[in-house]
């Protein structure tokens, strides 16, 4: 039996579009066990999921066929932690799960960085999948069909919160929303304040923070697909947050804390109780390990 833990992530972490990815405390736990009964077995989710077109299964599917392995069997079960279809990074979790669970199970032929590139090519971007294996905050790109990051871990002065709405966001949506064409100034405006953000979270300067996580390329458009972001926020800002922004494509909007300020928590969990009895809200750190293989 091999087991994955594969962390949840979040995306774009304001200004970075499409470029930035954070690993967090939360998690999907995966099992696999190779069978000889010629079936497959999937367990730990939804019936509609436990068939041939699940992402987890799909992804090994993927390394198998690279390393002309030919499995009579196999059983996956899904611990899943990371909420579906949020903006947490849930099917980079089941592609990187599957992914390496798969490697491990026929003796890692693969190296991580032959994975990486398998991982991007189905996800379509990096920007989940890069810290889903390497952990901390990433930043990547693509050039050609190479794939490129760097890993920073994020200053200990920080400290995270996700708050994730009872309703779902597709990413399709999310993206079909944006416009098709942008302006000198908004491409420059994020420019100058995606680099600020990275180094400020890496080098723990609280003050930047505040300023730099302004986004003018998807924030604008998508947060109308947000119920409430503009109150949430708001109200963030004045329980002492350094800033928020949406947490991948969305809905959940991730709130960027000092881990001096100890008001917000007790404040925000209260906020939401009284006045926004679905949402959840989640106490988070950076995860800077990755995917981890645990075995038996």
């Amino acid at each position: 039996m091999i087991k994955v833990q594969v962390p949840g992530t979040s995306a774009n972490v304001g200004p970075g579009f499409d470029a930035f990815g954070l690993a967090l405390t939360i998690y999907n736990t995966f099992s696999f066990e190779e069978k000889t009964d010629g079936k497959l077995t999937i367990r730990g989710v939804e019936k509609k999921y436990q068939g041939t077109t699940n992402l987890v299964y799909r992804s090994m599917l993927k390394v198998f066929k690279k390393a002309d392995h030919h499995p009579n069997g196999l059983y996956i079960h899904s611990d899943v932690g990371v909420p579906i279809s949020r903006g947490l990074g849930s099917s980079a979790t089941c592609i990187v799960g599957g992914l390496f669970g798969a490697n491990a199970l026929i003796g890692s032929p693969l190296t991580t960085e032959e994975l990486f590139d398998i991982a991007v090519e189905m996800e379509g971007h990096p920007d989940n999948v890069a810290p889903a294996i390497f952990g901390g905050l990433v930043v990547s790109l693509n050039d050609q069909g190479k794939n490129f990051y760097i890993k920073s871990e994020v200053h200990p002065c920080f400290e995270f919160y996700a708050l994730v709405p009872d309703f779902p966001l597709s990413t399709s949506d999310a993206r079909q929303i944006l416009p098709k064409k942008i302006n000198f100034s908004d491409a420059t405006h994020n420019l100058s304040r995606a680099t600020m953000t990275y180094l400020a979270l890496a080098n723990g300067n609280e003050d930047i923070l505040k300023a730099s996580m302004k986004d003018r390329l998807h924030q604008p458009y998508r947060k109308k697909l947000i119920a409430h972001y503009d109150v949430i926020t708001r109200k963030a800002r004045d329980m002492g947050c350094l800033n928020t922004c949406i947490s991948g494509a969305g809905p959940t909007i991730l709130a960027v804390n000092s881990v001096n300020n100890h008001r917000f928590q007790p404040e925000m969990a209260a906020y939401l109780m009284a006045k926004m009895p679905g949402w959840q809200l989640i106490a988070l750190f950076p995860d800077n390990a990755g995917v981890q293989i645990l075995r038996g």
